[in-house]
């Protein structure tokens, strides 16, 4: 069962079934990359079923999403010396918008373009976003009081952000040990207890 301002441990494609229409106010999350096409099918249906307002997914540029996006936001990610595989390495993820819900007016938009350098903190978790980054998108796609949704929780930044930022959170995690790690960072900042 899945509750508001909880991570919940188990399979998002299952979970996700059982949540009600539009119940959720701005989803944020980055899936795995090796989705296939049904797969993401069905989750871009789900999200769009579930939330009213903004979908923003994290994907590579050369692993798009089904539909069409509404925006394109790109974020510059540092540079990595662990490319070894004779390629050019990928320092650029982007960011699917799909939906046009929430858009703060007290934001100053003039000075937000569509690409972001944000640098990730610490790194807990192998594929972490900065949080000065996804605090960003909360604070432009949400109000105090909305319901945000990450349906892969990994290290559980988005939750944390959310909460401070006086959103509620859902939150799902079938990894036991990367659930552990959202949890105990939850605790650390009080928003649980363990």
């Amino acid at each position: 069962m899945i509750t508001v301002d909880t991570v919940t441990r188990g399979d998002s494609f299952k979970l996700l079934e059982t949540m009600d229409d539009k119940s959720v106010d701005l989803i944020i999350t980055d899936p795995p990359y090796n989705f296939d096409f049904a797969k993401r099918f069905t989750l871009q249906n789900h999200f769009e079923r579930i939330c009213k307002g903004c979908i923003l997914v994290f994907s590579p540029p050369e692993n798009p999403w089904i539909f069409p996006a509404d925006q394109y936001l790109f974020w510059v990610k540092p540079i990595s010396t662990k490319n070894t595989s004779k390629k050019y390495s990928r320092f650029v993820e982007m960011v699917f918008v799909y939906g046009n819900g929430y858009w703060n007016p007290n934001r100053h938009w003039s000075q937000y373009t569509n690409i972001f350098n944000d640098l990730v903190e610490e790194k807990d978790h192998p594929y972490k976003k900065p949080s000065s980054l996804i605090e960003r998108l909360i604070l432009n796609h949400s109000k105090p009081g909305h319901i945000i949704l990450d349906p892969f929780v990994g290290s559980g930044t988005t939750c944390v952000i959310a909460k401070a930022l006086k959103r509620s959170y859902i939150g799902i995690e079938i990894n036991e040990e990367f659930y552990n790690l959202s949890m105990k960072r939850l605790g650390e900042y009080g928003f649980y207890t363990i």
